[in-house]
């Protein structure tokens, strides 16, 4: 089994175990919150293309991406089938800082990823490209209980993430990719920061229940500023299915499902991740590009951009606990010594 099936296999088998965990009961006592470093203000960070000399870059574009961040390694990192999907698939709020720190060291800047499929990519002077990615920005409902953030919210004109108990704290990967970007604008490009991938089966940025009317204002506003920033916003499909199985009317089915409840509120994307990294047969793509993702990605652990019946297909690598076992295949982008939590198992 490759590592990218090993990938899918795993992941899948995460899902699966949210619908028993859901019904299991957890302990009467709350657990202990996760620290809350206090929410600084920030000021707008001026598009690079003023601060420094842009050159073109004809290389390859190298992509990482990550999921929703463990707050609490203690709750998340536990021996049960569920604690060991998070140990295997996901990264501490730690473990990101000290990425973006290395990312930065290493000479990387964001760049947008429409940019890097038409092959337009531009950095500073002596800087490398690197689209940076998130996908399954849901906060499932599997999440509680397990120490990481519940929802994404809008507040005093910045994102931060909601504590299970109420408090908002700037551990989440959109404020801290914004906080990198304010101590170093050359780390991003022309105003480029990330794609997050949302899947629509739980709602979308946390917002569970978008027949209410508020919810659904939340996660326009939540768009709106995300667009703002430099922020692209990707299907995930709608219930993070494998699409190299699917049949053609199951994909239409979900890409319906997705279209339906995301574009009203986010409006269009030409950006689709492929749950698990499973790329769909040719007729699948084709199918996905008639519906208007353009853009696609996978995973492999080589840089990728292939034109394949009318789109772009892109290759991510995943940053997680697998990553972190094969360090050598790490040290272009961040050492994984500096970079793992000690708190990882």
């Amino acid at each position: 089994m490759t590592p990218f099936r090993a990938l899918a296999v795993g992941l899948a088998t995460l899902a699966a175990a949210t619908a028993c965990s859901a019904s299991t009961s957890r302990p009467a006592r709350t657990p202990a919150r996760p620290a809350v470093r206090p929410v600084a203000a920030r000021t707008a960070t001026p598009p690079t293309t003023n601060l420094v000399p842009m050159r073109r870059w004809r290389g390859p574009v190298e992509e990482l991406f990550v999921h929703p961040l463990v707050l609490q390694p203690r709750l998340a990192f536990t021996g049960d089938q569920l604690g060991i999907g998070f140990q295997q698939y996901f990264v501490t709020a730690l473990e990101f800082r000290r990425l973006l720190d290395q990312l930065w060291q290493h000479g990387w800047t964001l760049v947008d990823v429409h940019r890097a499929a038409a092959g337009t990519v531009r950095v500073p002077a002596g800087r490398r490209p690197l689209v940076l990615s998130e996908d399954d920005v849901n906060y499932y409902r599997y999440f509680a209980g397990r120490g990481l953030t519940r929802r994404l919210v809008l507040a005093g004109g910045r994102v931060l993430a909601q504590l299970p108990g109420g408090r908002l704290t700037d551990q989440d990967v959109v404020p801290l990719v914004e906080e990198a970007v304010a101590r170093h604008p050359k780390f991003a490009a022309d105003g480029a920061r990330g794609v997050l991938a949302l899947t629509g089966y739980e709602g979308l940025f946390g917002e569970h229940h978008l027949e209410d009317a508020a919810a659904r204002r939340r996660v326009r506003a939540l768009g709106q500023w995300l667009g703002q920033h430099g922020w692209t916003i990707a299907s995930h499909t709608w219930g993070h299915v494998d699409l190299s199985s699917s049949t053609p009317t199951e994909l239409a089915d979900d890409t319906a499902r997705w279209k339906a409840l995301a574009e009203p509120l986010l409006g269009r994307t030409d950006v689709l991740v492929y749950p698990f990294g499973a790329r769909p047969d040719d007729a699948g793509v084709r199918q996905l590009v008639r519906a208007g993702f353009r853009i696609q990605l996978d995973i492999d652990v080589v840089a990728r951009r292939r034109r394949l019946d009318g789109a772009i297909v892109m290759s991510r690598r995943h940053v997680d606990g697998y990553s972190f076992e094969v360090p050598a295949q790490q040290a272009a982008f961040y050492d994984v010594a500096r970079v793992r939590d000690p708190a990882r198992p």
